[in-house]
Order: structure tokens, then C-alpha cells, then sequence
């Protein structure tokens, strides 16, 4: 399942085995205005989407939509 993470907290550490997390994450529709939100405790920023290696090989395939961990994001409302 994906996780969610802004520039600043970078990329999410595995502490289990692979299959771990791509080189680069991808931005959420609407970025970063889409109210997708860090997912780490204390921070705020705007959230950018980092896709276990497995759900990678389906984006390249033109898959969009992922599962996102639990507790490792937030939404920002209106």
C-alpha cells in the first residue's frame, strides 16, 4: 500500500523486507492543492504519493488509483 510523504520528509523508511518503496514519488491529483497531506505526525505540508515497488510496475501499466496505509496520511478540507 502506498504512503504518503512531503519533499521535506522524503522517502518512507522500510523496517520489513521488500518489497520497498519506488526512487521518486508521484504527485496526487491536483498537487499541491489536492489536500492530500503528509502523513508524518508533526508535519503539514502537501502530500506526495510513494508506491511500493509492486504498485510501480502497475502505474507504468497506467493504473492510477492505490490504497493508501493506514496512519500514513492526512486530508486538508474545505
Amino acid at each position: 500500500m502506498a504512503i504518503v510523504r512531503c519533499e521535506v520528509c522524503g522517502k518512507p523508511i522500510m523496517h520489513v523486507r521488500p518489497p520497498g518503496y519506488s526512487s521518486k514519488p508521484h504527485p496526487p491529483v491536483g498537487h499541491p492543492d489536492s489536500g492530500v497531506v503528509c502523513g508524518k505526525a508533526d508535519c503539514e505540508n502537501p502530500g506526495l504519493v510513494w508506491l511500493k515497488l509492486d504498485e510501480e510496475s502497475e502505474y507504468v501499466e497506467g493504473h492510477r488509483v492505490f490504497g493508501i496505509h493506514t496512519k500514513t496520511a492526512k486530508v486538508r478540507v474545505q
